[in-house]
């Protein structure tokens, strides 16, 4: 155990720095600044091909055969697993309301409905947070646009964050204590099966039809994902004008709407 308390502590440090040194466009803008581009569209297509051929099909067989019922309890069980990695990112940004927040909806969902089911609902939203945006309260930038294999869309800092939330995992890290290595694979694979399926099937449907009406699909997608995760960086609390919908790429729960003028609101999509 502390072994692996030894690690994530290196891989925190050595991603902070990294991150501060990765390099940012020289502009004031807030254009995104994609000097890997001709490589990105590789992947970008790679991942569209992947997407198309196999994520897709599986999504739409999930939507349409798994009751719903059962989706909504495979949602809350990977909140509940996330529960620790989010409250502990609270709590590394200075946020103490949203820390305690975190764990209160965690609590009251796990007393009354076993964590199988949202008791909170509305009342408590989830509010997610993760170790980019944790950089990113702390100054990091977000350096150059990538986009990853089979991840998607991302930049160097949120790269680093996402490694540095997988490693430091509560139950993964539990699991691959006390189980055999057998039991981690298996709970790893389930668990980014699971939350795969579960993050696609809410923007089934829309994504293709952004595809069908964006000129270039790359940058639309590229545009949405520094505006979704700016948006996220200031928990909502922006002034900046959207001039297209978000299309969220990660867990949320909110119902979807277009952003009215001239006050600016986050968007999302569901699965149709």
């Amino acid at each position: 155990m502390r072994g692996h308390i030894r690690k994530f502590f290196c891989v925190a440090v050595i991603s902070v720095a990294l991150a501060a040194c990765a390099g940012t466009p020289k502009s004031a803008t807030d254009e995104v600044y994609d000097p890997f581009e001709p490589v990105n569209r590789v992947f970008f297509d790679f991942n569209i091909f992947l997407d198309k051929t196999v994520l897709r099909p599986v999504t739409r067989f999930y939507v349409n055969v798994v009751p719903e019922g059962f989706r909504i309890t495979l949602h809350s069980i990977l909140e509940i697993l996330n529960t620790p990695i989010v409250a502990t990112n609270h709590l590394l940004q200075g946020n103490v309301d949203g820390f305690m927040h975190t764990l209160g909806r965690a609590t009251f969902n796990l007393a009354g409905g076993a964590g199988l089911m949202d008791v909170a609902g509305d009342k408590a939203p989830f509010k997610d947070e993760d170790f980019g945006q944790t950089m990113a309260v702390w100054g990091a930038p977000g350096g150059p646009y990538l986009v990853l294999p089979f991840f998607g869309p991302s930049n160097v800092r949120d790269a680093i964050g996402t490694g540095v939330d997988s490693a430091a995992e509560p139950v993964g890290i539990l699991v691959g204590e006390f189980g055999s290595d057998l039991t981690s694979y298996l709970f790893s694979g389930s668990k980014l099966t699971a939350t795969v399926l579960d993050k696609r099937s809410r923007i089934l449907g829309q994504l293709e039809e952004l595809e069908k009406t964006s000129l270039d699909f790359y940058a639309t997608i590229r545009s949405l994902y520094q505006q979704k995760r700016r948006d996220d960086i200031r928990n909502g609390d922006t002034t900046d004008p959207l001039p297209i919908p978000e299309i969220t790429f990660e867990r949320d729960d909110s119902t979807p709407q277009r952003t009215p003028a001239p006050t600016p609101t986050k968007a999302s999509f569901t699965p149709k």
